[in-house]
């Protein structure tokens, strides 16, 4: 079984950016972890990751 990963602030502020590019997901057809995925080049499980921890932010906002 693969250890989640951990991710950095820095990490997790990137994929911030790329999910608020919302006109940009919509022409890529592609759902926030696949969008996150394929611009940050990280696998789709790691994308996951990342944006569980954007929704998390957001929430404590």
């Amino acid at each position: 079984m693969a250890e989640k990963m951990a991710p950095t602030q820095s990490q997790v502020l990137a994929a911030q950016r790329w999910m608020e590019d919302e006109a940009g997901m919509e022409r890529a057809s592609l759902s926030p972890a696949e969008y996150v995925a394929y611009r940050m080049k990280v696998s789709s499980a790691e994308a996951e990751v990342l944006v569980a921890a954007v929704y998390a932010l957001e929430e404590q906002k």
